[in-house]
């Protein structure tokens, strides 16, 4: 009967050895689940990090882009009203050169006429 005790109070033990053993594993398991998905989430941040920064490397080209055609298109209006002011001038030029080639045919027609 002691003997029977005996084996009954180890069986007891070990069955709490083992339930404290199961346990720990389980502890120890998710453990390494929770630091393998800590891992893998540190990696895609990294990789996303990096892909911010690339971005905003492309964001900060094409901004530069932007304002270099911004410029050229400034230079380009402006030139084309330096064209403008340069025709509407020729036009006025023309005009008066025009009215003075008529006055000077006129002269010139009256001239022939007295002479004849």
């Amino acid at each position: 009967m002691l003997r029977l005790e005996e084996r009954l109070k180890e069986l007891a033990n070990q069955t709490a050895k083992a339930v404290q053993d199961k346990d720990q594993t389980a502890k120890e398991s998710i453990k390494r689940t929770m630091t393998c998905n800590l891992e893998s989430s540190l990696i895609r941040y990294k990789e996303v990090e990096t892909e911010v920064k690339q971005v905003d490397q492309k964001l900060a080209a094409l901004h530069e882009e932007v304002e270099e055609a911004q410029k050229k298109k400034e230079e380009m209006l402006g030139e084309g009203k330096r064209i403008y002011r340069s025709c509407k001038e020729m036009k006025m030029e023309l005009e008066a050169s025009g009215k003075e080639w008529a006055e000077y045919e006129a002269t010139a027609k009256v001239s022939m006429e007295e002479e004849c």
